[in-house]
């Protein structure tokens, strides 16, 4: 993988944390592609759509997101796969509950753009 597509790939993974910090749902939705799912620990295929609206009725609040570590690979067909571990919900005031997420997330190249199509979230460590 060329240094500049594993440079957007890490640049859309910081802004996913970041959007997601500010429940900035417009930024978060650029980071996806319009079929993208979110499959929950639970093993739910969330639709791109139902999770940001989830974020704007604050059924989803994840407060402030901690990376705690990442690793991008490439794979074939203009395709990559991310490796994220964060923790959520922290705050540092102690009021809030931490969880630990481990991240799993396919990649594709559309229109030049490296783009989120799939993001699988389980409880991490």
């Amino acid at each position: 993988m060329s240094h500049q597509a594993k440079e957007g790939i890490a640049d859309n993974w910081k802004a996913q944390l970041a959007a997601m910090d500010a429940a900035d749902i417009i930024a978060l939705r650029e980071c996806f592609t319009d079929d993208a799912v979110l499959v929950h620990m639970i093993g739910y295929r969330q639709p791109l759509d139902e999770w940001m609206r989830g974020i704007e009725s604050e059924e989803f609040v994840y407060r402030q997101v901690i990376e705690k570590g990442v690793s991008i690979s490439v794979l074939p067909h203009s395709e990559a796969k991310v490796v994220g571990d964060i923790i959520t919900g922290y705050r540092a005031d102690g009021t809030g509950q931490a969880w630990p997420l481990h991240v799993e997330q396919k990649f594709v190249q559309e229109n030049g753009r490296w783009l989120c199509a799939e993001s699988i979230v389980n409880l991490g460590r």
